[in-house]
């Protein structure tokens, strides 16, 4: 996960001076590092639109139907005592009221933010789910999302929407309260209290905060309502062995952290959703003894989770696994048209067999994305379209709405799809080539969805792939084809020539790349660990500098690490250009240098 503080430093002198915001303190396992007072912590994820409203317009009272089968999440009790998370959506009368039409969204959202915890958890055999105010609902509980009208003005900034949801009685001292909001002046806030204590339910963390996410492009989805909620549980305290200073940390990529010094640890796709990656800043559901988690405040004994002492079934879509997803109604699998590898090809739904087309591997960029295995593009919603029986087409991967998709349980291993973007429900209107469309979530079996499992792209000794760049989505060649020792490398579209073929060679704990047209193996011009060294060919040897290893980030995806330098495989923008080595990163924001998509590779089986 990559955000951006975008708290003023104006703003943040105000803060200082009102008491909100305060010169990161030096902290103590002895005590609240400032006394426990609350801080507000603003976030800005990249891509996010300030200003713009996330989604559609309101649809017809007609159309915009009750929710059928809500999303289930843990039950705990009544639902109601105790401390618990409350989910408030908030609009001011001028502002449009979706609250019909987007609650299936918002319930699955909630969910997938749930599922980010318990997964973290469950790296420990252990659960944790959030301990949200429910309702009794057939198979279960459904998380209780309040519909509240605010007065004009109320929205301008947190802490006038705090003050008018207090107003209305919201106010009690067990709740973390969640604002779901349509305004479109805050990506995401969350109020912590700097307490590292470890003291359970007299930690200052466990009593009353607020926390809210704006309808903004790039920020109203799972993925910050989990990082705010962090905030709120307490998420990362001063004293964290890799805080930042304000109240994140540096320790790679995952819920709460952002970059930090470059390590092989956190760099898998599913890291960016998780928390605490390495287990040893906020959350761990089961720490060493001694370490600091178990010294200091560790999120994961929230008491605003539901604790359980081993792993729970979790049958969600994993980042990083590989899934054909077929229709319950019609039992299609769910695929580009005649199996297209172009753009702007819609999704259609037809007999499974299990061919590349109709494989997806789940990717994560501040939400969950489906990407073909055969194009490597990602299902999205056809030029941005937001109106019932808008289609799925794919299109090269990135960031916007229209490309995130949330995952509804309607029990045991099937699901609703919502995209993101449109809050519509994915659905199978007719026999293929008929496009799947997006629809008012009804319940209908053809809007239910089963995730099917299926073993991902692997390296194989002596088998020959295409590599291909994630970001860039050319192969990697040597220049013009060439066959001589010394050619450098570059990338270019995919044309099916075998100069863009490679065999993976296993050589002890590491693999060599021969050109299958050239014979000559991947290496670097010269055997340095600086940073910008070109990759040519040349004659196959038993150069450490021609080793490499595969380090996984998905299925079928790698950065490819030299054994000789320690850097990785690296593509720079544009095509044609000559391939180099950089230092690993799990950078996605090209604003501050070299980013992963540029050093992750897919494998792909000729």
């Amino acid at each position: 996960m990559q955000l951006r503080r975008s708290l003023s430093l104006a703003a943040a002198w105000l803060l200082l001076a009102a008491g909100l915001v305060a010169s990161p303190p030096a902290a103590s396992a002895a005590a609240p590092p400032d006394g426990g007072r609350s801080h507000v912590v603003s976030d800005t994820f990249p891509g996010a639109k300030i200003g713009e409203r996330a989604g559609p317009a309101p649809l017809a009272p007609s159309l915009a139907k009750a929710p059928v089968s809500p999303q289930l999440v843990a039950c705990d009790g009544d639902g109601t005592s105790g401390k618990r998370v409350e989910v408030l959506y908030v609009r001011e009368a001028s502002m449009p009221d979706r609250y019909t039409q987007f609650l299936p969204m918002f319930r699955a959202w909630l969910a997938n933010a749930d599922d980010q915890f318990n997964d973290g958890a469950a790296t420990s055999n252990r659960s944790r789910h959030i301990r949200y105010v429910t309702t009794a609902v057939t198979g279960g509980c459904a998380a209780v999302v309040r519909n509240l009208v605010v007065p004009a003005g109320s929205l301008a900034d947190f802490y006038s929407s705090v003050s008018a949801v207090q107003a209305l009685g919201y106010t009690s001292v067990d709740r973390h309260y969640l604002m779901l909001t349509e305004a479109t002046v805050i990506c995401g806030m969350g109020e912590i209290k700097g307490d590292d204590l470890t003291t359970g339910a007299a930690n200052q963390n466990n009593g009353l905060a607020y926390a809210r996410v704006d309808a903004i492009p790039g920020c109203f989805g799972a993925n910050a309502i989990a990082h705010e909620l962090g905030h709120t549980f307490g998420a990362v305290q001063l004293s964290a062995p890799h805080s930042d200073g304000s109240w994140h940390c540096l320790d790679q990529w995952d819920l709460m952290c952002y970059g930090g010094t470059p390590s092989w640890n956190c760099l898998q796709w599913n890291d960016y959703r998780l928390p605490d990656c390495n287990r040893d800043d906020y959350f761990n559901a089961n720490p060493t003894a001694g370490s600091y988690l178990a010294t200091h405040w560790n999120v994961a004994n929230s008491a605003y989770f539901i604790a359980g002492a081993t792993a729970d079934s979790d049958p969600h879509p994993k980042v990083g696994n590989t899934y054909v997803i077929t229709n319950v109604s019609t039992g299609g699998a769910l695929e580009p048209i005649g199996a297209s590898t172009g753009t702007l090809t819609e999704l259609s739904q037809r007999a499974r067999v299990d061919t590349p087309s109709q494989k997806w591997l789940m990717g994560y960029t501040t939400g969950l994305q489906f990407i073909n295995v055969g194009s490597r593009l990602c299902a999205d919603s056809s030029y941005s379209g937001t109106t019932p029986g808008t289609t799925l087409l794919q299109y090269i991967c990135a960031g916007q709405d229209g490309m995130r998709f949330a995952y509804m349980s309607t029990g045991g291993n099937t699901f609703a799809i919502f995209d993101w973007l449109s809050g519509l429900a994915l659905t199978a209107t007719g026999t293929y080539p008929a496009p799947v469309t997006q629809q008012t979530y009804t319940g209908a079996t053809n809007q239910q969805w089963v995730f099917n499992q299926v073993a991902g792209v692997a390296p194989v000794n002596n088998s020959v792939y295409y590599l291909q760049g994630h970001d860039s989505r050319d192969n990697a060649e040597p220049a013009g084809g060439s066959t001589a020792s010394g050619a450098l490398i570059t990338h270019n579209a995919p044309s099916g020539a075998t100069s863009q073929r490679w065999t993976l060679q296993a050589t002890g704990t590491y693999w060599k790349l021969v050109n299958v047209n050239s014979a000559k193996c991947l290496d670097l011009v010269s055997a340095s660990t600086t940073n910008g060294v070109q990759i040519r060919q040349a004659t196959c040897g038993t150069a450490t500098s021609q080793q490499w290893t595969l380090q996984r980030v998905a299925d079928g995806t790698f950065y490819l690490v030299n054994r000789f330098s320690g850097k990785v495989l690296h593509s720079p923008a544009g095509g044609g250009t000559t391939l180099d080595q950089q230092t690993i990163t799990g950078n996605t924001d090209g604003g501050l240098g070299v980013v992963a998509g540029n050093e992750i590779w897919y494998l792909n089986p000729v």
